[in-house]
């Protein structure tokens, strides 16, 4: 093999030590880049609850007065049904809990996820208002049987006292 003066030799060693540097850069700096698209595509893919994403509450109520004519239309002897319910509250947000119990009580936590500042509890889902009233006009209303029928029914299926279901007759 040829032989090269050492000051060429040094000179060429030292630009490829460089080069060397300059590859391992760059290579960091594209990793790095890579790890970034991938949690932003991660992230992307994660589905959010939210507020937006379910019905507001005057949707839930129309929804629930749906249902309830639906319902008491099949009692025989009830027909042109139209119910009209109040809502108490609102959506509540629901997060994941860890219960323990030990000799003082229960103790209940936020299931949390992340670190530091990216710290949060981790959301379940809303759940829905409560149903605080119904009134009910429809024909057939007036007739106590029919009457306690359906605020049997409704007591029943909604969770909601008898003292606040109203029914009475179409006029």
């Amino acid at each position: 093999p040829p032989q090269f003066p050492t000051f060429i030799y040094n000179k060429a060693n030292k630009k490829s030590k460089s080069n060397q540097k300059i590859i391992f850069i760059i290579f960091l700096a594209a990793i790095g880049i890579f790890l970034l698209l991938l949690g932003a595509y991660g992230k992307g893919n994660e589905k959010e609850v939210s507020a937006e994403d379910s019905m507001n509450a005057e949707e839930y109520a129309h929804s629930v007065e749906k249902n309830i004519s639906e319902l008491c239309e099949k009692i025989n002897g009830v027909s042109d049904v139209h119910a009209v319910v109040t809502l108490e509250g609102g959506y509540n947000t629901v997060y994941a809990q860890n219960s323990q119990s030990n000799s003082s009580g229960y103790k209940n936590e936020f299931v949390l996820t992340g670190s530091g500042s990216s710290e949060r509890a981790i959301l379940v889902g809303y759940s829905t208002p409560q149903v605080s009233g119904v009134g009910i006009v429809c024909r057939g209303g007036g007739d106590a049987h029919i009457r306690s029928e359906i605020i049997s029914l409704i007591s029943a299926t909604f969770g909601v006292s008898s003292n606040k279901i109203y029914v009475t007759e179409a006029g």
